[in-house]
């Protein structure tokens, strides 16, 4: 399934507890009236609380046959019972061995955000850069110009991202997760109790694009990410970083060295809201020139943005949302 959601109303996408309303939560309620029985659902990426999506993937296993399942039809079955924040766009029977997580190759994603007057109508869709202002403290603008980016640094700065990086310095720190996706992907790992460990090359992401782009006659801007995996927060800290090149307190040089000082305290700003950030498209064939084999030889474990592993298999490493 490719599903859209509006996050700002769940509490992520991986399922909880009963009483926390999550995306992962809503789709196998609405599994449940439509495919008894059917198995849980998994979903290509975590998405934090209160993000969003417009091209999340999940997948999950029902009984019969493939011939006795009509996509469009159980795609509009299922939009009938799912909550008007979440619907699937897209349905099909997946090909034998098929995971929606593990056989990615890559993700897309899309933060957005406003150096103009916060419209209260929009306030969940995107980071009003005036927040962010008064909350650290700065004083409060005193004129709109106060606001303003300079996005041509913030593209300059951007461009130093392209390629084969330690993502360290943007990633927040947090204890590793538990054995769920290792019981799936390593079972004797897992039965013998063995948690994965952060190192600086399981922290090594390969990212193809990386882009700072202004709507033309308006205050929006969106920073556009495409990479082999997103580490814990990684693009909510990158977009925090390059609203301050923006904002000229750090120079697109010294971006480049918060991003070589691979550690998180060499990036002194904390990550930007989640209401900003979009899953635009998860990726199971890479993009025409792109070749992530210098990303397989670092040995790399795509860990998402929103904390969970991504698509490369040499790794049984799971850091953690």
């Amino acid at each position: 399934m490719t599903v859209a959601y509006d996050g700002s109303h769940f509490a992520g996408f991986q399922y909880q507890t009963p009483k926390v309303r999550t995306v992962q939560g809503e789709l196998e309620r609405a599994a449940a009236r439509v495919l008894l029985p059917a198995g849980r659902v998994v979903g290509a990426s975590r998405t934090d609380g209160g993000a969003h999506a417009t091209g999340q993937v999940a997948h999950l296993d029902v009984t019969g046959s493939a011939d006795s399942i009509q996509p469009a039809s159980l795609m509009m079955y299922m939009n009938g019972v799912l909550p008007d924040d979440v619907k699937v766009q897209q349905l099909q029977v997946a090909p034998e061995g098929f995971d929606s997580h593990f056989s990615s190759v890559g993700k897309e994603y899309c933060y957005k955000l406003s150096c103009g007057v916060p419209d209260p109508l929009q306030m969940r869709q995107r980071w009003w850069i005036h927040d962010r202002w008064c909350e650290r403290s700065r004083g409060k603008p005193q004129q709109p110009s106060d606001l303003l980016l300079d996005v041509a640094a913030m593209q300059q700065a951007a461009q130093q991202l392209l390629g084969l990086h330690d993502f360290s310095s943007f990633m927040d720190t947090k204890k590793p997760a538990g054995l769920g996706s290792l019981k799936r992907k390593k079972p004797k790992l897992a039965a013998a109790g063995i948690k994965p460990v952060r190192t600086k090359e399981k922290n090594m992401r390969l990212l193809w694009q990386a882009d700072v782009l202004q709507e033309a006659g308006s205050g929006d801007v969106q920073i556009l990410l495409a990479g082999n995996g997103f580490l814990y927060r990684m693009v909510r800290l990158i977009a925090a970083g390059l609203v301050e090149v923006g904002h000229g307190r750090v120079s697109p040089q010294q971006f480049r060295k918060q991003l070589e000082a691979g550690s998180r305290p060499a990036l002194q700003v904390e990550a930007a809201p989640p209401h900003g950030l979009y899953l635009r498209k998860v990726l199971y064939k890479l993009p025409p020139g792109v070749d992530i084999s210098q990303a397989a030889a670092a040995a790399v474990s795509s860990t998402d943005e929103d904390g969970t592993e991504g698509s490369d298999t040499s790794v049984p490493e799971a850091a953690a949302e």
